[in-house]
C-alpha cells in the first residue's frame, strides 16, 4: 500500500498571485443599520441560481462592516462601473462619513442604491455559509435593473480598470498607427477642402474587417472638430457604403450580411444602392430639415460606438439603431431649384492594387443650398480624392498599404508583445 504524500500549505501569497490572474467585477452592498447606510466593497459577487433567483458575495468573517450590514432587512449590489474608482475607493474605506461624499438615494426596496452604477441588485439575505476564513452569503433577488449600460470596473492583478469589449485594444493602437501613416498622402488634401467648403474634411481608413477608423481630420470657417483621431465608424448597413461600393466581392458580402433585419428585400436594396453609389463614385446623404432630430440620433450613436465604452449587448443595440437610419442613405436626384441640406458626401480612394484603400468625406456644410452647389462640392470632394489616390500612387507601389500596416504591427508588436 502507498502511503501518499503528506500535502504542505498553499503559500498566501502564492495564492492571491495566482488567483489575481483571473479578473473579478467590482460591486458595493449597501443597506440600512437601523437608519445609518452602510456599504461595503465585494470582488467576491456571483449570479447563483435562476430558479429561484439566487447571487451571493464572501465578506470575511472577521469584517466588522459586514457585521452591520447583516442586520439589514434588504441589501442593494451597486455594479460599479469603469469609471467609478474614486467611488470604490471611497466605499472601502472604513469610516462612517463615506455616504457623505458620495451620490446615493434611497431605493424603492429601503436600501442604499448608488448613483452611477451600471446596475442595482436588489436582494435579501437568504442564507450563510462559513467557508474557511470567509462566509458565503446567498442572497434572495427581489428586483433588479440596468441603469447604466457601460463597461463594468474590473479588479485584476491588484489593480483596478476597464475592458476592452473587442478583446484587442493594444492590437487595435498599432492598427491606429498604421492608418495614421498610411494616411498621410491625403492630409493637405483633406485640409484644402476644409478650408475651401468651411466644413469638417476626414481621410478614414479601414482597421480590420469591421470598422474604419478617423486618420485624418480638419475644419474650416465654423465647423468644429467632431470627428476625432482614432475615432471608429462601424461597417454596419448603411454606414460605409462609400467604402464598400465597388470593393472585392468578399467585403461586400461581409458588410450585406449585416443587414437587419435580413429580409431579402432589404438586402437587395442595399446592393442596389452600393451599385448606385459605385456608379456616382460617391456617396450621398440628405437630411430632410423635419428629420434632424433623427439624423442627430444617428450621429449620437456613432459616437457612442467610437467611445470605446460600450458593453458587448450596447454595441449591438447601437449597431441595430445605426440600421434604423436608411432614410439618410437613400439615391436623391438633384435640381437647381431644389433647396438640399447635406449630412455628408464620401468618396473612395484606391491604392496601387486597386482595393479601396480609404475614404474621404466632408460634413458640415452649410445648408439650405442649390441642387448645383451640392453638385459642385462633389466634384471638389471627387477631385480631392483623386489627388489623394495620385500621391498615393507616387509614395509606394503595389501591395504596399497592406504591407506597411502589416510592417507597422510587426513593429509595435516586437515593443509591445500582447
Amino acid at each position: 500500500m502507498t502511503v501518499p504524500e503528506e500535502r504542505t500549505g498553499v503559500d498566501p501569497a502564492v495564492f492571491r498571485e495566482v488567483i489575481g490572474h483571473y479578473p473579478t467585477g467590482v460591486a458595493v452592498a449597501t443597506g440600512f443599520d437601523d437608519d445609518e447606510p452602510i456599504g461595503m466593497v465585494i470582488g467576491t459577487f456571483s449570479a447563483v441560481s435562476l430558479e429561484p433567483p439566487l447571487v451571493s458575495f464572501m465578506p470575511q468573517k472577521s469584517s466588522r462592516t459586514y457585521a452591520r450590514l447583516a442586520k439589514a432587512p434588504t441589501l442593494c449590489i451597486n455594479v460599479l462601473a469603469h469609471d467609478q474608482l474614486s467611488l470604490c475607493r471611497t466605499m472601502a474605506v472604513p469610516r462612517g462619513d463615506k455616504f457623505d461624499q458620495v451620490s446615493w438615494h434611497v431605493s424603492d426596496w429601503h436600501a442604499p442604491a448608488l448613483d452611477g452604477a451600471v446596475a442595482h441588485i436588489h436582494c435579501s439575505t437568504h442564507s450563510t455559509v462559513e467557508a474557511g476564513d470567509h462566509l458565503i452569503v446567498l442572497c434572495s433577488v427581489e428586483a433588479m435593473a440596468v441603469n447604466r449600460p457601460v463597461t463594468p470596473l474590473l479588479f485584476f492583478q491588484g489593480g483596478f480598470g476597464g475592458f476592452s469589449p473587442c478583446g484587442t485594444a493594444t492590437r487595435g493602437d498599432a492598427e491606429l498607427i498604421g492608418a495614421l501613416r498610411h494616411a498621410d498622402s491625403a492630409r493637405n488634401h483633406v485640409e484644402r477642402l476644409a478650408h475651401d467648403l468651411r466644413c469638417e474634411a476626414a481621410a478614414l481608413v479601414a482597421i480590420g474587417a469591421e470598422e474604419l477608423t478617423t486618420a485624418v481630420s480638419a475644419c474650416g470657417g465654423t465647423a468644429s472638430r467632431v470627428a476625432a483621431l482614432g475615432e471608429r465608424v462601424p461597417l454596419t448597413p448603411p454606414i460605409g457604403e462609400a467604402y464598400v461600393a465597388g470593393a472585392r466581392t468578399e467585403v461586400v458580402e461581409r458588410w450585406l450580411a449585416k443587414v437587419s433585419p435580413a429580409e431579402p428585400d432589404l438586402v437587395e436594396h442595399y446592393r442596389s444602392r452600393l451599385a448606385s453609389v459605385e456608379r456616382h463614385g460617391a456617396a450621398l446623404s440628405i437630411v430632410d430639415p423635419q428629420e434632424r432630430a433623427a439624423y442627430d440620433r444617428l450621429l449620437d450613436a456613432l459616437r457612442e460606438y467610437s467611445s470605446r465604452e460600450l458593453t458587448p449587448a450596447r454595441e449591438r443595440a447601437v449597431r441595430e439603431a445605426l440600421a434604423q437610419t436608411r432614410q439618410f442613405f437613400e439615391d436623391v436626384e438633384l435640381h437647381e431649384d431644389g433647396t438640399y441640406d447635406v449630412g455628408a458626401i464620401v468618396v473612395p480612394v484606391r491604392s496601387p492594387d486597386g482595393d479601396i484603400s480609404m475614404v474621404v468625406r466632408v460634413t458640415q456644410l452649410p445648408s439650405g443650398v442649390g441642387g448645383q452647389q451640392v453638385k459642385d462640392w462633389i466634384r471638389t470632394v471627387k477631385g480631392a480624392a483623386a489627388a489623394a489616390e495620385h500621391d498615393l500612387g507616387r509614395s509606394c507601389g503595389p501591395g504596399s498599404h497592406k504591407a506597411g500596416l502589416r510592417d507597422q504591427l510587426l513593429w509595435y508588436e516586437s515593443d509591445f508583445p500582447l
